[in-house]
């Protein structure tokens, strides 16, 4: 019997060990700047495409994989009879969870669809457990279940330290984001499975490092954690402060550090952050 094949997309935050380790597919999103596609770690970097989105005047634009292009992803990995289980981005977030279903039922293969409800380092967690799990023989069920497990066990938190990319992106009212970026207004969002939900609105950096210090807390509070994560929109001392303090506190715990991919870095802005673990 084939194992079960593992698909994702982009917006997932995994290394190249990863996920040649795990045989994990992962499907590109887009990104178009200056009147140029992008793909996701195909066509740029995503230090380059930060280093590009900094010096354009323009908001990136991003769009999810075609429903084509799923489909003939899945078709190519179920060709020999493997069944594809495939990990998404929150379906709150973007519709890439809706164009993978859609191109499942396009496609010949037999393919089941898992809205992870996270994004970045949290799918990780889910889909290297998955890929773990299919390499052992367990069934797209058991696999399920350790994913739903894992999703309940996540924490994430994103601090929005400049606000020009929500103000561009309409997602922040003109007026409102003028004035908010006159009082160096910051934002701390915790990520969870059902929506993002505000925690924190205040001004100067300060206010992010009050959250940050909370979120240690919490950590250290809560049952073992099995893994951390750290993703940024370009490093600053802010970010490299709270890097070391992670690791300060969580000696023995393994720790991702990466850019976000360039979805995250359009929505988000620059100097932006997720911290992310994983419970036990």
């Amino acid at each position: 019997m084939n194992p079960i094949k593992i698909v994702t997309d982009s917006t997932v935050q995994l290394s190249k060990e990863e996920q040649e380790k795990y045989n994990i597919t992962v499907v590109p999103l887009a990104a178009m700047l200056d009147h140029s596609l992008y793909y996701d770690d195909i066509t740029v970097s995503k230090a380059e495409f930060l280093h590009l989105m900094e010096k354009s005047p323009v908001l990136p634009k991003t769009s999810q994989p075609s429903i084509g292009q799923m489909a003939e992803t899945y078709n190519r990995l179920g060709s020999n009879g493997s069944e594809v289980l495939s990990i998404h981005v929150a379906g709150y977030l973007t519709g890439t969870c809706s164009a993978a279903q859609q191109g499942a039922m396009l496609s010949s293969s037999k393919v089941t669809i898992f809205d992870s409800q996270f994004v970045d380092r949290p799918l990780a967690y889910q889909v290297i457990r998955a890929a773990e799990l299919a390499q052992q023989g367990a069934s797209i069920e058991e696999i399920k279940q350790e994913l739903e497990l894992i999703k309940w066990n996540t924490k994430m938190y994103i601090g929005i330290v400049n606000l020009d990319n929500l103000i561009k992106g309409g997602r922040m009212n003109q007026t409102l984001g003028r004035i908010s970026t006159f009082l160096n207004i910051k934002l701390m969002l915790n990520f969870t499975p059902e929506a993002l939900i505000p925690e924190v609105k205040g001004r100067g950096l300060k206010a992010l490092q009050k959250k940050v210090e909370s979120i240690i807390m919490e950590m250290k509070s809560s049952a073992d954690i099995k893994q951390i994560g750290f993703t940024h929109i370009g490093l600053n001392p802010f970010s490299e402060k709270i890097i070391r303090s992670l690791k300060e506190n969580f000696p023995g715990v393994p720790m991702h550090i990466g850019y976000a991919c360039p979805t995250l870095m359009a929505h988000a802005g620059k100097e932006a952050f997720a911290i992310s673990y994983l419970k036990k």
